[in-house]
């Protein structure tokens, strides 16, 4: 699968669909089934589609491949995950968005005696919950919560308590997604307060740093250049290895040579990506043939020389990218061994090719919904780290893709969180979301997606900007976050730019350059 069509599928109700088809006799010679509910906020039965995005997690937040299940509308019936198990759904939220939502028993996780379940009451307790904990827990650290959040969980519990004394699930649904508004703005608000304290409550931090990929230098000219130096104080240039070597021996760097010696020239350090990466798309045609330990000496061969040519004017690389078994970039089929292996040799070549190198090991997915949806290989980046972690590959930093956005600011501080305790300083490598609704025919993903508390315009991109570098920066450990393309004239993201297709600046351009200001970057 590739990794667009998983984006979509993460982001839309275009749900890919091939185990909804899963023999029902499965069922029914197994142990007994679970039975699940879900209803739009309106009390319609959620769309199937839309239901078949549900996952199962166990309480460490690693995904668990879905088990044998059917899907209707309204009614997903699934043979239960092994031990104590939590839920996560992509579920609308009239008043706030469409967002995931996580329900596990206020911690305790789910077990068979608790079904059948009506989702939308276990997401709205467990939210309030969630936030509740958290609050209690930032302030036990010091940190002040504003009334406006104590007021919203309040107005959670009360619409939550209105629930469960109504007569009827028409009349609950509304309740409860009303209890989710609350509970859903009231953690964003906590989040964002948190990391305000935190930032007043430290010098500027001058080491860090605002971040784009610059793959559109030189060819949209001057004003786009004019645009990214006032702007940018890291860029990322590109090393993917099919353009750059189609033919086996014959590295093309002039694109590369290009970028760097504008940013040199404009003081703007660079960052190369990737070294290693199995995108189908990227790897020669010419690899294909090969057997595995000569791929993984020519591999070797190419950091080495790259790191070596650039040397100090690239002081930093994406060493490898994506290693963690997602079906779009394992166009050669490796297992988890191999790619760990790889991941070592990726790492040690740079460390040889330059040895004040700054290596990053860089994933996507980072709540790796994919690892449920086709299981093994795959595991998901907080596995993969772990495996590097543990079997001592020498790298400096983690690198994180936070493109999707069904996750609100509350959870996406969680799962930072979370990889800020694998110890390594963080750089959130690429990073967008879209400033308008519709199809950009200049993105290959096409449609706009995710609903992130109003349709996407300048304002909510701008707004979704301020907030996300606000966590970011608010953390000594992210290093960098970096956007990526700063033109709609060439952008991934659907409308994803800072600028528009004129090359000026949209809000959030302007939104990003008053905090560089602010913060003294």
């Amino acid at each position: 699968m590739r990794r667009r069509h998983f984006i979509r599928y993460t982001t839309s109700t275009l749900a890919t669909s091939y185990w909804l088809g899963q023999a029902e006799e499965k069922l029914l010679a197994s142990p007994p089934p679970l039975t699940l509910h879900a209803y739009l906020p309106n009390s319609d039965p959620l769309p199937k589609f839309e239901l078949s995005r549900l996952y199962f997690l166990g309480l460490d937040d690693e995904p668990i491949p879905h088990p044998d299940r059917t899907v209707e509308d309204g009614i997903l019936t699934t043979q239960p995950p092994a031990g104590r198990f939590a839920i996560a759904l992509q579920l609308p939220v009239e008043g706030f968005g469409d967002v995931t939502l996580y329900a596990d028993n206020q911690g305790r996780g789910f077990t068979p005696t608790d079904f059948p379940l009506v989702l939308n009451g276990a997401f709205a307790r467990d939210r309030l919950y969630r936030v509740s904990q958290a609050c209690d827990r930032w302030q036990r650290q010091g940190y002040g919560i504003p009334q406006s959040v104590r007021d919203r969980l309040h107005r959670a519990q009360a619409y939550l308590t209105q629930a469960s004394q109504a007569p009827d699930l028409q009349t609950q649904i509304p309740l409860w997604n009303n209890a989710l508004v609350e509970g859903l703005w009231a953690g964003e608000e906590a989040t964002l307060s948190r990391a305000r304290q935190r930032i007043a409550r430290t010098p500027p931090r001058q080491n860090f740093k605002l971040g784009c990929n610059a793959f559109a230098h030189p060819g949209l000219g001057a004003e786009y250049d004019r645009h990214f130096e006032a702007l940018f104080t890291t860029a990322t240039v590109p090393f993917y290895w099919k353009p750059m070597e189609p033919e086996r021996g014959q590295p093309d760097y002039a694109e590369a040579d290009t970028q760097v010696a504008w940013l040199q020239s404009v003081g703007i350090p660079a960052k190369g990506h990737p070294l290693v990466w199995f995108f189908d798309g990227i790897v020669p045609d010419w690899v294909s043939s090969l057997p595995y330990e000569e791929i993984k000496a020519t591999l070797r061969q190419r950091v080495l020389a790259i790191t070596q040519r650039y040397g100090d004017r690239i002081p930093a690389y994406d060493v490898i990218n994506e290693a963690h078994g997602a079906p779009w970039a394992n166009a050669l089929g490796y297992d988890q061994a191999q790619f760990l292996d790889l991941t070592r040799m990726a790492c040690e070549a740079a460390k040889e090719g330059n040895p004040k190198v700054k290596r990053v090991v860089n994933s996507c997915c980072p709540w790796a919904r994919n690892v449920a949806i086709y299981g093994p290989p795959q595991r998901s980046p907080y596995q993969y780290l772990k495996a590097c972690l543990a079997t001592a590959i020498d790298f400096e930093v983690i690198g994180l893709q936070l493109y999707y956005p069904d996750q609100d600011m509350f959870e996406i501080d969680r799962l930072l969180d979370r990889f800020v305790g694998l110890g390594k300083p963080i750089h959130i490598t690429e990073m967008g979301c879209s400033s308008n609704t519709g199809t950009d025919e200049n993105s290959i993903m096409g449609e706009a997606l995710g609903l992130w508390h109003a349709p996407w315009s300048e304002q909510v991109q701008a707004d979704w900007v301020e907030q996300i570098y606000t966590l970011g920066y608010s953390r000594p450990e992210i290093e960098v976050v970096s956007w990526w393309d700063l033109s709609d004239q060439a952008v991934f993201w659907p409308f994803g730019g800072l600028l528009n297709r004129e090359n000026q600046p949209k809000a959030a351009y302007y939104r990003l350059q008053g905090l560089k200001k602010a913060w003294a970057i």
